[in-house]
């Protein structure tokens, strides 16, 4: 992942590349990428060319119907749902680097977290999930001071966490869906030391339907799906344990456009339900158009935040590069 300077810097070398001669193929998920520097587009689906054309002459909704092979709305994102009281607090809180974090987010709220790459982001979830320890400060739930050394005391509080690497730390490739599903929740569905399997089948069901996760059957391992279909069972995995909290570690990263609009209608579907999300996020356009505010980090500290009548792309950078 590069940040939006260096991604301009990259296009730029293409640019005198392209200029002398030299012949490019670029490959990306990003529909404003392609139409940035490409002269003409393929689209390739499940191991086959669909259609190769003039940039200019096809549109987005084109292209992401012949990518998806099927009608993908792109959503512009209006949280017009009613915020409740403060979810989750963390008051001055340092450790892994970060330095005298403090901010809230409410039920229903989704608070997006920019900066540039070393900014203390993903570092800052691992926190509050428990699994990098906090130097001090405080966290508090709903309210009520906490004390999260583990992922297991996160769980218990309500707070769940989608990292940003699904195929290492979010979930276990080589075991079935609905393994993976209902992991966090062994306890709950078992009885005596048994697992209840109906009541499994229910919960799988419920949310394979929900998420629209595409699978032949629950019991194929994970590794076998699409990296958009991974991510969905990830979620999946958390939504299982009814969290209050959901922390999201660029949500989004490694998915075509089709499962990105999923994931982002299942954002909207999760907010509206009360449940606070802390989203984290390397795409621009992803934070300014999901998040209802914004906190800005740099150099593991917080050097602001934005309402939503306020965002701006410029903006953001200047703040996240110390130039505002």
């Amino acid at each position: 992942p590069l940040s939006t300077k260096e991604t301009e810097e990259l296009f730029e070398l293409i640019g005198r590349r392209k200029q002398q001669g030299v012949t490019i193929i670029y490959i990306s998920h990003r529909l404003d990428e392609l139409y940035k520097i490409s002269d003409r587009v393929t689209v390739m689906r499940d191991g086959k060319k669909i259609i190769t054309t003039r940039i200019e002459d096809v549109t987005r909704q084109d292209l992401i119907y012949h990518m998806t092979n099927r009608k993908v709305e792109e959503i512009e994102f209006e949280s017009t749902w009613e915020k409740g009281d403060v979810a989750l607090e963390a008051q001055e809180l340092c450790g892994n680097g970060l330095k005298d974090i403090s901010f809230k987010v409410h039920r229903g709220e989704i608070l997006g977290i920019g900066g540039l790459l070393g900014a203390g982001r993903t570092e800052l979830a691992r926190i509050i999930f428990g699994a990098d320890k906090a130097e001090s400060g405080k966290i508090f739930v709903h309210g009520k001071q906490v004390t999260i050394k583990t992922p297991k005391d996160a769980v218990s509080f309500g707070v769940a966490y989608v990292p940003e690497d699904r195929k290492h730390h979010g979930a276990i490739l080589s075991l079935p869906i609905n393994w993976n599903i209902t992991l966090p929740i062994l306890r709950r569905i078992s009885e005596k030391g048994f697992l209840k399997k109906k009541e499994e089948s229910i919960i799988v069901e419920n949310l394979k339907n929900s998420l629209r996760i595409k699978a032949a059957h629950m019991s194929q391992n994970v590794e076998s799906l699409s990296g958009g279909n991974q991510q969905k069972v990830v979620l999946a995995k958390w939504l299982a344990s009814k969290p209050s909290i959901l922390i999201l570690d660029e949500p989004t990263r490694g998915v075509d456009v089709g499962a990105k609009q999923e994931i982002y209608n299942l954002i909207a579907e999760i907010a509206k339900q009360g449940i606070a999300i802390i989203l984290i996020s390397s795409d621009m356009d992803e934070l300014l158009n999901i998040s209802d505010r914004l906190m800005v980090l740099r150099e593991k500290r917080i050097v602001g935040f934005l309402e939503k009548n306020e965002f701006s792309q410029n903006k953001v950078l200047a703040m996240a590069s110390g130039v505002y």
